[in-house]
């Protein structure tokens, strides 16, 4: 399943925990009972993904076959069933957490779109917590999964249905983690190149859509594509190392302070929340970062906003751009909890802005003294 993470069904090789011996059981059922039903996968539930696995082997499907009506449901386990066989594999199967309903024979509903979904972490103290049950959801590693979650677009799921989207969320902490659901066919995409050849530049400027830039350092950044469209372009170019195809959804932008006339002084707390005690200190640092994580969508129209109040600013793609720690004071403690070897001051090696944002907290939790800078 593409983009869907799974876990070994055993890894030791044992026998699976559940076993249904379907065939056998059946046999002993009237088979003429008019009461037949189909046994369907409403959701993942709170199952492992290891479910699939005893499924297919307790009912002699194909492992595909499970893993679809699991993570694409709702999808039909077994049609034709009579109602009183479906009742009891319904109570076998109830250790493996599935969400799972007898309905008439023939009734399957009707499945959503596929969507790939993203993590935001929204909590750094919740991090562990998330990396257990995420890596629970997908069959992964707590380290494992929380490197999905840090390193941007953050893509954790794909080709799964809104049952799917919904099983993990409720099995993450409230207020955790920010999920963030894309349909790939109905999506505008971000196209960015970088350090593109002269012949593939060539291929991408007679192609570029109206208001696109080609930088003459053989970068560029096109917005508002269709898939067909960004499909298209990945083709001619050719070159999957120095081309990054994300959905705009997944985009995430600062806003850069460049300056502020005293007349627009006040914008800033009620715009941005600075207190005026610390206005000066702000003005003497810029230009300095007084938003992030913001969405493409309404980006414009918050610009516009500042450019009402008099302020001048920009907006700083923050995605994709790594950033750098400098710890200017931190224990040996603290930097042995977070992984660092030597001693304060000292700067990291560039991280997604993530990654070094959940260390900055954490290192910040435990008395250290830290500046994050771009790259």
């Amino acid at each position: 399943m593409d983009g869907l993470y799974l876990g070994a069904a055993d890894e030791a090789g044992a026998k699976p925990d559940l076993f249904v011996d379907f065939d056998q059981s059946s046999s002993s059922v009237e088979t003429a009972s008019a009461d037949r039903c189909d046994l369907l996968v409403i959701g993942p539930g709170r199952a492992s993904p290891r479910a699939a696995s005893v499924l297919a082997d307790a009912l002699g499907l194909p492992i595909e076959a499970i893993v679809d009506a699991i993570y694409r449901a709702p999808g039909r386990l077994l049609p034709g069933v009579p109602r009183r066989e479906a009742e009891r594999l319904v109570a076998m199967l109830a250790p493996l957490e599935l969400d799972l309903a007898i309905v008439a024979a023939g009734s399957l509903p009707v499945r959503g779109a596929l969507r790939d979904v993203a993590a935001e972490l929204c909590d750094p103290d919740a991090a562990d917590d998330v990396a257990i049950m995420l890596g629970r959801f997908l069959g992964l590693d707590p380290a494992a999964a929380l490197d999905l979650l840090l390193n941007p677009p953050g893509i954790v799921l794909g080709n799964v249905t809104a049952p799917t989207v919904a099983a993990l969320a409720a099995l993450l902490p409230p207020g955790a983690v920010r999920l963030v659901e894309v349909e790939p066919d109905a999506a505008r995409y971000a196209l960015f190149a970088a350090g593109l050849t002269r012949l593939q530049a060539g291929a991408l400027r007679g192609h570029l859509p109206p208001g696109a830039v080609l930088g003459d350092d053989g970068s560029a950044l096109l917005l508002g594509l269709t898939r067909s469209e960004a499909d298209a372009l990945w083709r001619r170019l050719r070159a999957p190392e120095k081309v990054r195809l994300v959905p705009e959804q997944l985009l995430r932008f600062g806003i850069m302070l460049h300056a502020a006339p005293p007349a627009a002084l006040v914008a800033l707390e009620t715009m941005v929340g600075v207190p005026a005690a610390d206005i000066p200190e702000l003005l003497a640092a810029l230009p300095v970062l007084v938003e992030t994580d913001l969405p493409l969508a309404g980006l414009e129209e918050r610009l516009a906003r500042y450019a009402e109040a008099g302020l001048t600013v920009t907006a700083e793609l923050e995605s994709f751009v790594p950033v750098v720690l400098e710890i200017l004071n931190a224990s040996p403690d603290a930097l042995a909890a977070a992984g660092l070897s030597g001693k304060a001051p000292l700067a990291t090696p560039p991280m997604p802005r993530p990654r070094a944002r959940l260390l900055r907290h954490r290192l910040e939790a435990a008395g250290a003294e830290v500046w994050e800078v771009a790259a």
